[in-house]
């Protein structure tokens, strides 16, 4: 790319000699009357003569900055850019040129792709990710962000009218498209996470990434602190458990009873509770084998696939649940899946959550618990565990997590506060050691001590 300045309202004026037609630039005084730019006195504009005026003498702006660029097909483009003084016109050349040369530069071109282009690129880049985890990135771009970016070019989209946006997420007056006519409402701080630092900052990372734009405005945007990690969580008690497991007995059968039990007592994802055949329960050890979990595929249908994080797993059972799970694998084939319906197959999340959950939530009473959902067993087993003493890497196995750091950081509000007890551990353990060196010391006194001599007499 090479660029140059024009002068919008001066020309060499053509003037004829004994030797032909001769090129005359404008001299340094005709430049100079017009430095200071439009709109200029009809007085000042009759000082240059009509051979040395361009057709826009005297209008717009005086300095344009020409350049051209090569598009991804390989063609070159002239651009161009105008400016009121001269001083801005070499400034932008000298942008422009640096720009060049670090790649910094964006094309006007790629700015004005819209938001919803990119996205759609960037989501068929997301071929490392689980179908399941693509079909939410889609989700959440179609109910919440295409309706406030989709149509927006990349460079209308700034730092500040994102920061706007969030306001709009906090607050519950975002636009959006939503299933079932449901209106909007304000989102959590982990919702509005997901939404903006997560699809909308990947899909502008994307861009950033392709040089279409300079900066991923939604990458620096503040978002509400998150600020406990069980800001949004459910944790029932065993009491509550019972009871919903007892209704969804009721409501369902009771296979359903006792994959509410299941999922409270084991810490299991429902997925991967419903993904459990005959041949993975351990009941002899009290164990079971989590090597499968349902997923969707890129059509949105249910197929089987490896657990969250890639990795099969041992859980432990609690005795007390057993006899339901042996009752339920009893004469059944080792490929039959433990939680299935009467007539045999598989359950499938949705369907169980309408036919079973929303009806035994309902009947038991907790409708009125907001955020209580499936998942809520989980942390309800998480919250039941750490309570009896659980430590986290025991923890971290049980529930399948990638890290013990991702149990301590989604659960460390749990934990117990035990600097008390740290401290009286370390005192008692420096008293003790004193006193077993005074002992040791003493000992050693008493072995260098001078004998009396037991002389008798006579």
């Amino acid at each position: 790319m090479r660029s140059w300045i024009v002068d919008r309202w001066l020309k060499d004026a053509r003037h004829q000699t004994d030797s032909g037609m001769v090129r005359v630039p404008p001299s340094a005084a005709m430049t100079r009357a017009l430095s200071g730019g439009a709109p200029m006195s009809p007085k000042t504009l009759a000082k240059v003569p009509e051979a040395y005026r361009t057709a826009v003498y005297g209008t717009g702006k005086r300095w344009r900055v020409n350049w051209y660029e090569t598009s991804g097909d390989g063609k070159k483009h002239l651009r161009a850019k105008n400016f009121a003084l001269k001083t801005e016109a070499a400034a932008e050349q000298a942008a422009l040129e640096d720009d060049l040369r670090s790649s910094r530069y964006i094309s006007p071109s790629d700015e004005r792709r819209t938001f919803k282009t990119v996205a759609e690129l960037w989501i068929k880049t997301k071929v490392d990710a689980k179908a399941s985890t693509v079909n939410r990135y889609k989700d959440e771009l179609r109910c919440y962000v295409y309706p406030k970016w989709g149509g927006c070019s990349l460079g209308e989209i700034t730092s500040q009218n994102m920061a706007d946006w969030v306001v709009q997420l906090i607050d519950g007056t975002y636009p959006a498209e939503l299933p079932h006519d449901r209106k909007p409402i304000a989102l959590s701080p982990r919702s509005i996470r997901n939404i903006v630092k997560v699809v909308t900052a990947g899909a502008l990372g994307y861009a950033v990434g392709q040089h279409w734009i300079a900066e991923n405005a939604a990458r620096s945007v503040t978002t509400p602190k998150i600020v406990a990690k069980d800001d949004d969580m459910v944790f029932l008690t065993v009491a509550e458990v019972e009871e919903l497991a007892d209704v969804a007995s009721s409501v369902g059968g009771a296979v359903d009873g006792t994959l509410i039990r299941f999922l409270a007592y084991t810490g299991c994802r429902i997925n991967e509770a419903l993904a459990l055949q005959v041949r993975d329960m351990r009941f002899d050890d009290g164990r079971a084998r989590i090597s499968r979990a349902w997923s969707e595929d890129s059509a949105r249908r249910m197929k089987l696939d490896t657990p969250k994080n890639g990795k099969a797993r041992t859980i432990a059972l609690p005795a007390s649940l057993i006899p339901a799970l042996k009752e339920l694998c009893e004469d059944h084939d080792e490929t039959d899946f433990v939680f299935r319906p009467k007539r045999g197959g598989h359950i499938l999340d949705h369907n169980w959550r309408t036919r079973v959950w929303y009806p035994s939530v309902l009947g038991a009473g907790m409708d009125g618990i907001a955020g209580l959902r499936i998942h809520s067993l989980r942390h309800t087993y998480a919250s039941i565990a750490i309570a009896n003493g659980a430590d986290v890497k025991t923890l971290q196995s049980q529930l399948g997590h990638a890290s013990a750091v991702e149990t301590l950081g989604t659960y460390s509000a749990l934990w117990p506060e035990r600097l008390g007890e740290v401290a009286a551990a370390v005192d008692n353990a420096r008293t003790s050691a004193i006193m077993s060196n005074h002992v040791s010391s003493a000992r050693i006194g008493e072995s260098k001590s001078p004998q009396k001599l037991n002389v008798s007499k006579g």
